[in-house]
């Protein structure tokens, strides 16, 4: 680990060495699962989207992705697509998938715009910012950005839970140095949660919030106790505390489970 600067992360580190890892999924590298909202924050489609070079055979890692996308939205009327991009280029040219489809189908910047607007995104020609909070950026992140707009509410999928094989839990992994006492959810960082707790609703999946602090000298994440929230968007308030656990009772019990 480097005093420089650190950029792993410390939940996916203890978990990954966990007897219970399989109670786990998150993607990692060049893989990501995201959640395309419109402007009320009503989830449209769930996409894995992979940075790979094109034309090569699908992997394991992006199948378990899709796989795990249909467990997340099955019950309901949200669909998932893939996308596969250069990572090394400017998003032109994509592999796509989508539900009926057979195979991979390579198809251009603008029709995928296209695939989009078909589930009901409205885009519009305002450029969005990166987050400071991006995990990574990539040719396809700023591809969303440049195109979709800030109609569209797009967020990461960090977390996922499961017990006895079914998902159980959407987790949203939050870390600065601020101490764990002091900490609260950013109202600005609203939108993305209600978008993760109406996708988890419509599947009958609790959300959560958990916050670790980051420490800077030397850089790392101290993951032995968390703050754990729990964010429902069909109630008032949004979110309240649900306690705080050690990341052993916390990879061995769900979220909100008092220890």
């Amino acid at each position: 680990m480097s005093d420089a600067y650190y950029t792993g992360n410390g939940i996916y580190e203890y978990l990954a060495k966990g007897t219970n890892r399989d109670d786990f999924f998150w993607t990692s590298g060049h893989l990501w699962l995201l959640v395309y909202g419109d402007e009320c924050f009503v989830p449209k489609v769930l996409t894995v989207a992979s940075g790979s070079r094109l034309g090569v055979n699908t992997t394991d890692e992006e199948r378990m992705a899709v796989h795990v996308a249909g467990q997340i939205i099955q019950g309901t009327n949200i669909p998932v697509n893939f996308i596969r991009f250069d990572p090394d280029k400017p998003v032109e040219t994509i592999q796509y998938w989508e539900s009926k489809m057979k195979c991979l189908s390579e198809i251009s910047s603008e029709e995928l715009k296209n695939r989009f607007a078909r589930y009901g995104l409205k885009m519009n020609d305002i450029m969005t910012h990166k987050s400071i909070n991006d995990r990574s950026s990539s040719p396809f992140h700023d591809w969303q950005r440049k195109n979709m707009g800030d109609s569209v509410v797009v967020a990461d999928i960090d977390l996922v839970r499961y017990r006895n094989n079914v998902p159980v839990e959407i987790i949203e992994l939050k870390r600065s140095y601020i101490e764990l006492e002091r900490w609260e959810p950013y109202p600005v960082d609203y939108k993305n949660f209600i978008l993760l707790s109406k996708l988890s609703h419509a599947r009958g999946l609790q959300f959560y919030i958990v916050y670790n602090k980051r420490i800077k000298t030397p850089f790392y994440d101290d993951v032995s106790r968390l703050k754990i929230f729990e964010f429902d968007d069909r109630r008032q308030p949004y979110c309240r505390l649900a306690g705080y656990r050690t990341i052993g009772q916390f990879a061995e019990s769900t979220a909100g489970e008092q220890r």
